[in-house]
């Protein structure tokens, strides 16, 4: 019997949002993500400041994601990095980390890095199908997040 093999997959980019990372980095945030993301939805476990932070934990419910996936905020240095690992209890570990670094225009230069892991044959075939619709996620937020900046107000899908 052949045993299982773990599939991994690594997809890096960089997004230029226009605005500054003291700016950018709040909005990085399941509580903010209401203001700029649509549709999102997320339920907050656990936050001592109510909003992201180190060791914060919440839950997001999207069938196109797998269903409800568990959220932890790995790492948090404000202005400079966040980092989140998403799991479901037996398909799928998403480590996403994104860090941000200004531009010489006042901007923002995140860094965009996902680490997708299949925990199952299903898994892998999940991990294999989000990985590669990896570009126009990222363009999408990157939309949003400039779209946000710029208006005050979320883009809708419809103009996506």
């Amino acid at each position: 019997m052949q045993e299982f093999q773990l599939q991994r997959i690594i997809k890096e980019t960089e997004l230029i949002i226009d605005a500054d990372p003291q700016t950018v980095f709040p909005l990085l945030c399941p509580v903010r993500e209401y203001e700029w993301i649509e549709p999102w939805r997320c339920r907050v476990r656990y936050s001592e400041s109510g909003v992201a932070e180190n060791n914060c934990i919440f839950e997001t419910d999207f069938p196109r994601n797998g269903g409800c996936e568990t959220w932890i905020v790995s790492r948090y240095e404000k202005g400079r990095c966040i980092e989140f690992v998403r799991f479901t209890a037996d398909e799928k570990i998403i480590k996403l980390d994104v860090r941000l670094t200004g531009t010489q225009s006042g901007g923002t230069r995140l860094l965009w890095r996902k680490t997708f892991t299949g925990l199952s044959p299903e898994g892998n075939r999940v991990v294999a199908a989000m990985a590669g619709d990896f570009a126009p996620e990222v363009e999408g937020i990157a939309r949003m997040l400039n779209y946000y900046l710029s208006t005050g107000k979320r883009l809708s899908l419809d103009n996506l």
